[in-house]
């Protein structure tokens, strides 16, 4: 209970700057253009630098198995989520199938779940975050792909998507910290500096995106409550029987259901802007599971407090 007393005040702390998001962007003070940048700002220098200071510290063999299993479960729940999509989110008849496909498997653990794991975990919680992003990386530059554009993508392609600044970090930390090699203090403490830019960004970026979102006019539609529903309860849920069948390390399992339990993720926005699909509805689910994960993703801890 105390976890999830915990996960509660987080997760208010992280809406009172979603707001303040959603403030500058009415006010003029950011627009679409800059927020985008921002992001670019967010996802190719400050969260490397959060995965980069999460992997300095000493070898232990133990902390590298448990990463591992992080990575296992993490695929497991991936697999489950895209069962459940295929299954309640059928083509026929649908022709945004793909953009609520994307909604219901692939959440907002960047954004949302690695400054969540940060601030509830610590840097140990992003230590194992960064399996869980691997994983991520993997299925959605191959299965969220050929989903969305509805073609095959090469091998070939597919590997290149996957070099990107994030991956990048978590490979080059990987080889620091199996060999054993610290960071100098004056190259590790700007990076650390930069990597606490984390969370306020995130947030940041995320309610001037939701001031774009005409929140009311999706609220009138009962289907996004059933995305919503499939996304912040029952994906989180049967990951949350894996782990019980399962039964791996605590912290472990904290990282794996709370970002699975995170909301529709920004991937389904660029996808869809991408692969001429309906930008505005992936826009809007993103809008409405961001609102309503305040509520969901502290219930899951809760529950995790209980079966876990």
């Amino acid at each position: 209970m105390e976890l999830a007393l915990i996960t509660v005040e987080k997760i208010l702390e992280m809406f009172v700057i979603l707001l303040m998001g959603v403030v500058i962007r009415k006010c003029g003070m950011v627009d679409e253009r800059s927020n985008k940048h921002l992001s670019g700002i967010l996802l190719n220098l400050v969260s490397p630098c959060v995965i980069l200071m999460s992997y300095q510290i000493d070898f232990d063999a133990m902390l590298l198995e448990r990463l591992l299993w992080t990575a296992g479960l993490s695929a497991i729940s991936f697999v489950l989520s895209i069962f459940l999509a295929n299954f309640c989110v059928r083509k026929n008849g649908n022709p945004d199938f793909g953009v609520e496909r994307m909604a219901v498997i692939y959440s907002n653990c960047g954004f949302m779940g690695l400054p969540l794991i940060e601030g509830l975990l610590g840097s140990e919680g992003v230590f194992f975050m960064t399996a869980y992003i691997t994983v991520f990386n993997l299925f959605v530059w191959s299965h969220g792909v050929m989903m969305m554009s509805g073609r095959a993508s090469s091998f070939a392609k597919t590997m290149k998507s996957l070099i990107q600044p994030s991956m990048v970090a978590i490979f080059f930390s990987l080889i620091l910290f199996v060999v054993g090699i610290r960071l100098p203090a004056v190259v590790a403490n700007p990076l650390s500096m930069i990597g606490k830019m984390n969370t306020p960004l995130a947030m940041l970026i995320a309610g001037a995106n939701l001031a774009d979102s005409d929140l009311l006019a999706s609220l009138k539609r009962p289907r996004i409550y059933w995305l919503s529903a499939l996304k912040l309860l029952i994906v989180p849920a049967m990951t949350l029987v894996e782990l019980m069948i399962l039964h791996p390390d605590r912290t472990v399992a904290l990282t794996v259901l709370i970002a699975a339990a995170c909301p529709a993720g920004t991937m389904g926005t660029l996808f869809a802007i991408q692969y001429h699909k309906n930008g505005h509805y992936a826009s809007e689910l993103f809008a409405i599971t961001t609102v309503l994960s305040l509520l969901t993703v502290s219930a899951m801890v809760i529950l995790a407090g209980i079966f876990l």
